[in-house]
């Protein structure tokens, strides 16, 4: 995972929408669409729950 698909992923997890994402690391919105869809494919998650899942399991997001 890249360290710009990291950044997206914590964002993601707080609850951010991809647009929220997008304004907040100054990126496009179809570029932080483009971070996600990578990451789901990448994690061959079907979903962001499933892919904020796996990265807990990964240690990739701290589980509080």
């Amino acid at each position: 995972m890249s360290s710009r698909e990291h950044d997206v992923l914590h964002l993601l997890a707080q609850g951010l929408s991809d647009k929220q994402v997008a304004r907040q690391l100054g990126i496009s919105d179809l570029t932080a669409r483009k971070h996600r869809t990578n990451m789901l494919r990448k994690t061959n998650a079907r979903n962001l729950c499933a892919l904020l899942y796996r990265a807990i399991l990964s240690g990739w997001l701290a589980y509080a």
